[in-house]
């Protein structure tokens, strides 16, 4: 082999040695991003998930109240959904909040059932926003 050769092959391999600090950095911060948007999207479904959830032990709810009342009457304020249940634990919503019970509910339903959301306090906004059965029924 001669000179030209060696030089020729030297260069080409210095050519291939890889990827410099900059490249790697950029890298990492592109799957950084794609991870972040993903996680953000799987957090959101979740987060709904819950509402969805809520909606659907509230309508379990509304059963059990309903049998109660074909038998005695729709359960006052005072006496809660302890009442539809037998004296057991009612269930609670998705945040682990208990479910608020008012008789007569509005626009002249016999009751209606709200659930605060994940605050758990009255009058929250997104995810933290009051579930209430009269408007999802």
């Amino acid at each position: 082999m001669n000179r030209t050769n060696l030089v020729n092959i030297r260069k080409a391999l210095r050519s291939r040695r890889g990827m410099s600090l900059v490249e790697v950095m950029v890298v990492i911060a592109i799957i950084l991003v794609l991870m972040s948007v993903v996680g953000f999207g799987a957090l959101t479904i979740f987060q709904n998930s819950k509402v969805d959830t809520t909606l659907l032990t509230m309508g379990e709810i509304t059963k059990r109240v309903e049998i109660y009342s074909l038998k005695k009457g729709p359960p006052s304020t005072s006496e809660g959904l302890k009442a539809a249940f037998s004296g057991e634990d009612p269930p609670k919503d998705s945040w682990g909040g208990e479910f608020v019970y008012v008789s007569p509910g509005p626009n002249g339903a016999k009751y209606d059932l709200i659930s605060y959301g994940s605050d758990g306090v009255e009058n929250g906004t997104g995810n933290a926003a009051d579930i209430k059965w009269s408007e999802h029924k």
